[in-house]
């Protein structure tokens, strides 16, 4: 009896040592991020801590998904958070009357918004390509996202590539 309960303890210790690093959430396809910016307020708060599920290549995008991206080459360097706002096919443009984002000419109810208008900077319409996605933080008004990256001919370089995501954020996870 002793030697199982011996057993028992080594295995919580190392289960907490593993959770401590952190090694645990990478091993179980998880990983931990420190949100950098306002850009994501007042869902994500700057300095704040968030959970991703980590995605592989079969990863499909869903409207209002929270991701984490490698941002593309003409962005900069580095992985950025923005929430998922058209899907590969989705026409989005910005505004209609009410100063709301429209997908698919429907306007998109977005209540995790900082402020109103949805954007300041109106655009569109603009069909996001196969194999990416059209992103945007809920604090429009700072946020640097798609809408940063349209060029005067078009789309630009102004969605993420699919293959870019590297996580969906477990909002329930944010301190």
């Amino acid at each position: 009896m002793k030697h199982h309960v011996s057993r028992g303890l080594s295995l919580t210790l190392v289960l907490s040592l593993l959770a401590g690093c952190g090694l645990a959430d990478r091993i179980a396809g998880r990983r931990g991020y420190t949100i950098s910016s306002e850009s994501m307020e007042p869902t994500l708060r700057k300095g704040s801590h968030v959970t991703a599920v980590e995605v592989n290549r079969d990863y499909t995008p869903k409207q209002g998904d929270v991701v984490f991206f490698a941002t593309p080459a003409s962005w900069g360097d580095g992985i950025r958070v923005a929430r998922v706002i058209g899907v590969p096919g989705a026409t989005v443009a910005c505004c209609d009357d009410g100063g709301r984002m429209t997908v698919n000419g429907r306007p998109l109810e977005e209540p995790y918004l900082k402020e109103s208008p949805a954007s300041r900077l109106g655009f569109g319409p603009v069909t996001v390509p196969a194999g990416s996605v059209w992103v945007q933080g809920d604090n429009r008004h700072v946020s640097i996202d798609s809408r940063s990256y349209l060029s005067r001919d078009g789309i630009g370089q102004a969605t993420v590539p699919v293959t870019d995501v590297v996580g969906v954020a477990d909002l329930t996870t944010a301190e």
